[in-house]
């Protein structure tokens, strides 16, 4: 179980890096903006920072490995939509859909669609 957390905290420390340097570069260098991806997984985080915000989701990758994914969207799109922190609590089973990054290895995507299949919440973002 330490472990797992461990590698939680890494992951998370290296995804916040890894958007710190790439903040002023354009979407379709970070972004395979002409592929989707839609992943299933539980709310571990959402961490509201100014200009974007990350929902940070536990979902399996294309080989059906556990990984926590880095989803990334605009604050201003989330506060407009009334998506507030209360909205999403970790453990909420969430349906991602959004851009792929462009490096598989970092597990982003840039959010489309949102939806919490339990109450048949949605969002839709706005496509980019």
């Amino acid at each position: 179980m330490y472990l797992r957390i461990l590698r939680i905290v890494f992951v998370v420390a290296v995804v916040c890096q890894t958007v710190s340097l790439a903040a002023h570069h354009a979407i379709t260098s970070i972004y395979r903006v002409d592929e989707q991806l839609t992943i299933d997984g539980v709310v571990v985080s959402l961490v509201y920072r100014n200009p974007h915000s990350y929902l940070q989701v536990m979902a399996p990758d294309r080989m059906n490995h556990m990984r926590l994914w880095a989803v990334e969207c605009g604050n201003q799109q989330l506060l407009r939509r009334n998506v507030l922190e209360a909205a999403l609590k970790p453990g909420d089973r969430v349906v991602v859909t959004g851009t792929p990054g462009r490096d598989e290895g970092q597990w982003r995507l840039l959010l489309k669609t949102l939806s919490r299949p339990r109450d048949g919440w949605r969002w839709n973002g706005i496509n980019r």
